[in-house]
Parts: C-alpha cells; structure tokens; sequence
C-alpha cells in the first residue's frame, strides 16, 4: 500500500478540477511503478499551506509573489 502526502500552495485548491486531477496523476503514478494492485490500494492526502508558511533556500516564499 502506497501513502502519499503532498503540499501545495492553498490557491491551487481554487481551481474545482485540482483536487481529482491531482489524486488520479499521483495514483497512477504509484501504479505505474508498482502494478494496477498498488495503485488501488493508494492512499492520497492534499494539504493546502499559505505561502507565508512556506520557505525555500532559506527564503519565505510569499515574498517572492508580492
């Protein structure tokens, strides 16, 4: 069984469609790896995080989009 945990910036999530085209992506990623059986047996979580809590390189990422 594969567990899978992404985070992406919460404005990602305003788009209706993200969620299902985010799951079956890295469903059938998992699958195409490890057999059609992994990827049933997938468990994906999406977690939306405000840039402001979001750093990279030693930088906040919400500056970068001021």
């Amino acid at each position: 069984m594969a567990h899978i945990e992404a985070a992406f910036f919460n404005k990602r999530f305003e788009d209706e469609e993200f969620n299902e085209k985010m799951i079956t992506a890295l469903t059938n990623a998992v699958a195409s790896v490890l057999g059609e059986d992994a990827g049933k047996d997938t468990t994906i979580i999406l977690h939306g995080i405000d840039p402001a809590r979001w750093g990279h390189g030693g930088n906040q990422l919400s500056k970068r989009f001021e």
